[in-house]
C-alpha cells in the first residue's frame, strides 16, 4: 500500500461511500480513482497472490486491470453505494469476479462461471487469501495513520510530543531518561506521549471511517486491526 495520506477532509466525513458520491462528478473522479489504487492496490495484490489465480498473471497486473476494467465503468462505483458492502470487501468480491472472467476469456468460454462457495475454498483458499488482504492493509492503515498523526501534531506545533511518542513506544525509552533530554517532567512526559497518541487514535478513526466502518464498532474495528498486523 502506498503511504500517501487519504485525502482529507472533516475529521469523521460521513463515510466513504459520501466522500466518492460527493467525488463522482467530472472534476473529482480522478481524486477517488487514485485514492482506491493507493490504498488498495498492495492489500488486493497480496489477496490475489494467496489464491490459484496468481497464476494468471502477476498480482499486481492482475489487480492493475482489474482497476482499469471498473473504473472505466460509470456505474461501478454507484453500485458500491447502493450495495451497502465494506469498501474492501466489495474490492475483494470485483477481484475475484474479474479473475473468473479472466479464466473464461482464456478457455473461450464466454461467460463467467462463479465457482461455489466450497469450490473457491478449495480451489482459491480464499480465507488464507482474505486473511494475506487484511494483513497489508492494515499495516497500509497503521502507515496512513502514523503519518497523518505526524502531520497533526506538527499543524499544532506539538512535534516535540510526536518525537517523545516515538521514542518512548518505539525506542522503549523510559519517560525517567527522556524527560530531562525535553527538559520536562516525566509527569509532562507522559502528557505530551498521550497527546500524540489520541492524535495517533483521531487519524485510525479518519481511515477507518472512510472504509465504511460503523461508528458503533470504531474500537473493535481498531481492535481487529492490530490483530490482522500480528497474523502470519
Amino acid at each position: 500500500m502506498s503511504n500517501t495520506a487519504i485525502p482529507q477532509g472533516d475529521l469523521f466525513p460521513s463515510t466513504e461511500r459520501t466522500w466518492i458520491a460527493d467525488r463522482l462528478g467530472a472534476d473529482g473522479r480522478a481524486d477517488v480513482h487514485r485514492h482506491l489504487m493507493d490504498a488498495y492496490s498492495g492489500p488486493l495484490a497480496g489477496y490475489v497472490s494467496a489464491t490459484t489465480f496468481r497464476d494468471l498473471a502477476a498480482p499486481a497486473d492482475l489487480v492493475a486491470g482489474f482497476f482499469a476494467s471498473r473504473l472505466s465503468q460509470d456505474g461501478w462505483l454507484r453500485a458500491w453505494q447502493e450495495s451497502g458492502i465494506r469498501l474492501r470487501r466489495w474490492l475483494m468480491n470485483g477481484l475475484l469476479l474479474y479473475c473468473h472472467e479472466q479464466v473464461a476469456a482464456r478457455s473461450r468460454e464466454g461467460r463467467v462461471t462463479l465457482l461455489p462457495a466450497a469450490d473457491l475454498d478449495a480451489n482459491g483458499r480464499h480465507e488464507d487469501a482474505v486473511r494475506v488482504f487484511e494483513r497489508v492493509w492494515a499495516r497500509g492503515v497503521i502507515e496512513q495513520a502514523t503519518v497523518r498523526a505526524r502531520e497533526l501534531c506538527e499543524d499544532a506545533g506539538q512535534a516535540r510530543h510526536w518525537e517523545l511518542f516515538l521514542r518512548h513506544h518505539v525506542g522503549q525509552q523510559p519517560y525517567s531518561a527522556l524527560a530531562p533530554e525535553f527538559g520536562v517532567t516525566e509527569q509532562q512526559a507522559a502528557g505530551m506521549v498521550r497527546t500524540a497518541s489520541i492524535k495517533l487514535r483521531r487519524a485510525l478513526l479518519e481511515i477507518l471511517v472512510r472504509d465504511g466502518a460503523p461508528d458503533a464498532a470504531l474500537d473493535s474495528e481498531i481492535a481487529e486491526l492490530l490483530r490482522a498486523m500480528q497474523r502470519d
